[in-house]
């Protein structure tokens, strides 16, 4: 077992480390290209910016076509991916343009959403459209990032447009080492994929703004998860940003296969050694199987004559704290919820006056007994806890299951049928107090048996035959404040 755990946990750090490890190259490829496209955007915004300023310009109608182009795009700047930088006027024509492919004259452009958008709004400002194929370079794929002019009275002027070419940018990421199913994706706001690498002409300016994996994308600022891509179906590990003052997320993923492949590799080779190991381990261990099998058998009996209650067969007080301190350290390691239950027989003393101790001594194990058929998973368990009082250990049990639970063990013993005339129902009742907690590292389980308590005593009050839980306002850890307990 300790070679078998050590080898485990060996491979489990491992693997923890090639995880991380690949969390961090992720981040920081996507760091790296998340600032030169926000430095690219801002030099194009920059650009459009300088043409709504130069047509602003006194007399700028009045002024030679060169000294209005001088104007216009002297202090343009180049974007790595830019495309072309237009500017056109009411109706969607041409007036101007600056760019390494000069545009047609009669180049109209009134169709493009980036022209409608300004023409419909007023107050837009930056819009980055949706992708299409360009006019000027051939059917490439581009993507325009728009300003609109208007008049001085504010009424519509045209659109100032640069436009980003998709395949320029995929050369830039084609350099980038991500693995033969690592991949790039830009996401408009509302779910549109602008651009993907490797680039597909097919999968670009579909809407996934309906994919849970992208609405997380698309809900937060920045983060890393593992997803199965809604694009490809491949799952990675998708690190996420979104671009300062534009509407647009970057996310850069690697296949967890491939992050995975040489850890698996090496799992291999560690798991054939370690089996070696063990079945030499296990050879030597049958020589003394014999006599370890007789004092375990011993000592098991003690340990359980130790920890049972004679009279019911449950466990005793002191197995009960045992389960329930391991339970206890269980839940804190797996982040899992520990509910408690305490069972009183109702009005028991009566019930030993009326029919004797014998008779309540029966009732007893028979409560003991449907408590036991109640829980149905290996862990759970039932004890005996004191007199008539029983406790009930459910890992892995939020309240709500707790509750039904409970419930069942109340219903159960009601229909046994026990007569009891001491008590207002006529029959054997129990009262169940229900209390459930998520625990942390560094808590102890007191204030979970205390609720639990003060649930039972609650039950009791409120008439007994019944099922109660703490109030909220009754029960907090002494090392944390309520929200840590569910109720």
């Amino acid at each position: 077992m300790s070679i078998l755990a050590i080898s485990a946990y060996t491979l489990w750090i491992d693997r923890l480390d090639t995880w991380q490890e690949a969390e961090r190259s992720s981040r920081n490829v996507l760091t790296a290209i998340a600032r030169d496209l926000t430095s690219d955007l801002e030099l194009l915004d920059l650009s459009l910016k300088g043409v709504m300023e130069a047509r602003r310009t006194v007399g700028f109608q009045k002024l030679a076509p060169d000294i209005q182009y001088r104007l216009l795009f002297d202090r343009a700047a180049s974007a790595t991916f830019m495309g072309s930088l237009l500017v056109v006027n009411e109706t969607g024509d041409l007036v101007a343009d600056a760019g390494p492919i000069i545009a047609s004259r009669n180049l109209n452009v009134a169709d493009r959403d980036y022209f409608k958008i300004h023409k419909e709004n007023n107050h837009i400002g930056l819009y980055v459209s949706r992708p299409f194929k360009s006019r000027i370079r051939k059917d490439d794929f581009s993507i325009g990032i728009s300003r609109r002019l208007s008049h001085p009275d504010g009424s519509f002027e045209g659109v100032v447009m640069g436009s980003l070419s998709l395949s320029d940018m995929s050369q830039v990421f084609k350099d980038l080492s991500l693995g033969q199913e690592g991949a790039i994706n830009l996401f408009r706001g509302d779910g549109i994929l602008i651009t993907r690498h490797p680039f597909d002409a097919n999968q670009v300016n579909q809407d996934f703004g309906n994919s849970p994996h992208v609405q997380r994308l698309l809900q937060e600022k920045s983060g890393t998860f593992e997803s199965i891509s809604p694009i490809d179906g491949v799952r990675r590990i998708i690190s996420f940003e979104r671009l300062d003052r534009y509407p647009l997320v970057l996310t850069v993923a690697l296949s967890v296969d491939e992050i995975f492949a040489t850890w698996r590799r090496k799992a291999l080779v560690l798991g054939l050694i370690t089996a070696a190991l063990c079945s030499a381990v296990v050879g030597l261990t049958f020589l003394f199987q014999g006599e370890l099998r007789r004092r375990t058998r011993a000592e098991t009996k003690l340990r359980r004559i130790a920890r049972t209650d004679d009279l019911s067969g449950l466990p005793n007080r002191r197995g009960f704290r045992e389960a329930f301190e391991r339970e206890w350290r269980q839940a804190i390691r797996s982040g899992s919820s520990l509910s408690l239950l305490y069972v009183d027989a109702d009005w028991f003393k009566s019930f030993n006056d009326r029919y004797g101790h014998g008779r309540g001594d029966e009732v007893l194990r028979t409560i003991a007994s449907t408590l036991d058929a109640n829980i149905r998973r290996p862990r759970d368990v039932a004890a005996r806890h004191g007199g008539e009082e029983f406790a009930v250990i459910l890992p892995e049990t939020d309240l709500t299951g707790a509750w039904m639970i409970a419930e069942n063990i109340r219903k159960a013993i009601l229909a046994l049928g026990i007569v009891h005339e001491g008590s207002p129902y006529q029959l054997v009742t129990v009262s169940i107090g229900v209390a459930s907690a998520q625990p942390f590292r560094g808590s102890n389980g007191a204030y979970l048996q205390e609720a639990s308590d003060r649930a039972l005593y609650a039950a009791k009050a409120a008439g007994r035959n019944c099922i109660r839980e703490p109030a909220a306002d009754e029960i907090r850890s002494p090392e944390r404040p309520f929200q840590d307990v569910t109720l």
